[in-house]
């Protein structure tokens, strides 16, 4: 259980890794038995953050850092493009780069700012990296918008994260020409008959599954689960495809939808809408009463939904007996699903899947885009059920294409990572908690711990933890199972308007049902299935990094207006710079060691505490605490607390001043900072 050692390197070698930049001073990283490398802000050559470098290490001249290098290539930019802030000047311009990481000026020559003028936000391409005493050179590519515009704070971050937002006009028109016509033909199954019915969020507009069940004489279930087929229309060669792969996934932003496919086909074609013929690509399956799925058919389809339902209205029905006129001649229906679901999720459980149940919040916003509230949501029944039908499907499926023998796409999660596991056994050990876990764990291991602080005060705490132990899920052409399902075979196939892996699994599905591929066209696939995995693991990343920079953004600023305001929190995180507390709206902050000033505060490693050397006064995980928030900056992202509360509006601004004069001091040497996390914890990694 004890931390790994990381090795230093000595002096004089010559190293290839990433530079992680921290605005004036930076760090090498190489592999993970080794220390980062301390570089100095006079050895970064012209290094930007994430750039493949060549490093020289040599003596540490502070004798701060065991190892400090300094770069002597650029092998590999990682970027060429930086949202700036544009200056106009005589005979040209400037811009500086929004991200505090980027360190550089990068001069506009005149003529090629795309007319922007002082205040712009842009975008720019670099044309001329800095030298020894030169700045960068470029010009502007995109001018984002002015200080005032409307949604302009998450224009900056869309752009930030370099995510593809308008289609082009040959795509839009490829798009408008798609037949709308359904016709009957061989090979597709007829599900019109059936009484079928999505169930959705009150507010969504790409309907791409739906669902029937019903209970049979025998005791098992026959569960259909029926998809768009999103294949039908978008064809490989064509604009749509080339577009959809290279987005990868729809992005969900507090204020807009960045889809993956443009309307006419998310809001329409594709969508299962009511009383509407829809092509679909249709998983029927027999679930046992003890949850044991065996499938029944895999086709093309045509179905018709029945009804158009959302979460609200059936947990209504659920719990209290109330339903719409409408919903009720399906409500037989869907209390067979509803016991359905209770099967599969029952067998899961013994499997040992993780049940995370974490809080999710959405910051909801007025027309001009500023934060009104912060709403939690409550999974209820509803929402649980579809997602049991959802997996079933994606298991049946999965095992379906395994069969095949063919390379397919799976959707893998690995086991827990041994370091972070190693804290996670200490964090056990440190509560008292009566938990063993094994150095390889199964699902079921830590499916014990998190049953065991349910309803806990730790629950969170130790959620979290384990979380963060596991790595995310990801896309592989190696089927190595997924852990936290704690499914031997798993891929994605229920939602293919907004995921490119599941167009893919739509495309495997129907190539193995005819199985007309040469060889060669078979090594092809196999070569593009692979290459496509990874791609889409990483736009799906950073898809998910952009949701939780807005949310962050979106949180930061409904905080503003409570500065100076009392709140109860819990400890959610210790370090040697700070503590971290979580508010039952969703939102974290630090509380920095600086502000900590009723005695002099030491992180207990060992024991994950803060620790008061004169006094004994200890922090703890999970521990119940009174803040006064003392600063809540929204460019950065970052909420700042001070412990207990503070009624006087003039010890307030004491001790913020005092506060802010220490923080600033210190902040770029721990690289600490407190900000508001959001909701990161949704669904879209299962």
């Amino acid at each position: 259980m004890d931390k790994k050692e990381l090795l230093p390197y000595k002096p004089g070698v010559v190293l290839q890794g990433t530079y992680k930049s921290y605005g004036r001073f930076g760090f090498l990283l190489t592999d993970e038995d080794h220390e980062d490398v301390y570089i100095a802000e006079k050895d970064h050559l012209n290094a930007v953050n994430n750039d493949t470098v060549e490093v020289k290490t040599m003596k540490s001249e502070t004798g701060r850092h065991n190892t400090e290098g300094r770069i002597t290539r650029v092998i590999e930019r990682a970027n060429d493009t930086f949202v700036c802030t544009y200056e106009m000047l005589k005979g040209g311009g400037e811009a500086v780069p929004i991200d505090e990481k980027v360190d550089m000026v990068i001069q506009i020559p005149e003529g090629q700012e795309m007319g922007a003028t002082t205040g712009a936000r842009v975008v720019v391409e670099v044309t001329r990296w800095p030298g020894e005493w030169t700045d960068a050179e470029g010009h502007v590519t995109e001018i984002i918008g002015y200080k005032g515009d409307k949604g302009l704070d998450i224009d900056i971050i869309v752009a930030q994260h370099r995510l593809p937002h308008v289609f082009s006009d040959d795509l839009m028109e490829e798009a408008d020409h798609l037949s709308r016509t359904i016709v009957p033909e061989p090979g597709l199954k007829d599900f019109r008959n059936i009484p079928i019915v999505t169930i959705d969020g009150p507010d969504s507009k790409d309907l791409d599954d739906a669902v029937y069940c019903e209970k049979k004489d025998n005791g098992h279930f026959e569960l259909g689960v029926h998809i768009a087929d999103v294949s039908r229309y978008v064809r490989k060669g064509t604009l749509l495809d080339d577009e959809a792969y290279r987005r990868g996934t729809s992005v969900y932003l507090a204020d807009r939808v960045i889809p993956m496919l443009p309307f006419q086909l998310s809001n329409d074609l594709c969508s299962l809408n009511h009383d509407e013929d829809r092509y679909a690509m249709s998983c029927v399956m027999d679930v046992a009463p003890d949850g044991t799925v065996k499938t029944e058919c895999i086709s093309p389809s045509i179905v018709r939904v029945a009804r158009r339902c959302n979460y609200p209205e059936i947990n209504k029905a659920f719990d209290e007996g109330i339903a719409p006129e409408d919903l009720k001649l399906h409500l037989p229906m869907l209390e067979d699903l509803r016991e359905c679901a209770k099967v599969l999720r029952d067998n899961r459980t013994r499997r040992g899947a993780l049940d995370f149940d974490f809080p999710e919040y959405k910051v909801i916003l007025d027309e001009d885009g500023t934060p009104l509230r912060i709403e939690k949501r409550i999974r209820g029944e509803a929402e649980k059920m579809i997602e049991d039908a959802m997996i079933a499907a994606n298991e049946a499926v999965a095992r379906f294409l395994e069969k095949t023998g063919h390379t397919s796409i799976y959707r893998v999660h690995d086991h827990p990572d041994r370091d972070k596991l190693n804290s996670l056994k200490r964090l056990i050990a440190i509560m008292g908690l009566p938990i063993h876990i094994p150095d390889d764990p199964e699902p079921k291991d830590v499916q014990k711990l998190l049953e065991s602080v349910k309803g806990k005060d730790i629950e969170a705490v130790v959620q979290v933890m384990t979380l963060r132990s596991l790595p995310q899920a990801c896309y592989s052409t190696d089927n190595d199972g997924h852990f936290g399902i704690a499914s031997e075979c798993y891929t994605h196939f229920t939602s293919p308007i907004r995921r490119y892996p599941d167009l893919m699994v739509h495309r495997l599905i129907r190539e193995a049902l005819h199985d007309n591929m040469t060889k060669g066209q078979r090594k092809k696939q196999t070569e593009f299935l692979i290459r496509a995995a990874e791609h889409c693991s990483e736009t799906e990343q950073n898809a998910t990094e952009t949701e939780r920079d807005v949310d962050d953004l979106k949180m930061t600023e409904y905080m503003v207006p409570f500065v100076g305001e009392p709140f109860d929190g819990r400890v959610t995180g210790i370090t040697k710079f700070g503590i971290f507390v979580g508010l039952d709206n969703g939102v974290e902050g630090l509380v920095h060691i600086d502000s900590m000033d009723d005695d002099e505060y030491i992180y207990q490693e060992d024991t994950m505490t803060m620790k008061g050397r004169f006094s004994g006064t200890t922090y703890s995980m999970g521990m119940p605490v009174r803040v006064t928030l003392v600063k809540a900056d929204k460019e950065r992202r970052e909420v700042d607390f001070i412990l207990g509360e503070i009624h006087s509006p003039l010890n307030l601004e004491k001790k913020t001043r005092s506060f802010s004069k220490s923080h600033s001091r210190k902040k770029g040497k721990t690289g600490g900072k407190g900000k508001s996390k959001g909701n990161s914890k949704g669904k879209r990694n299962r």
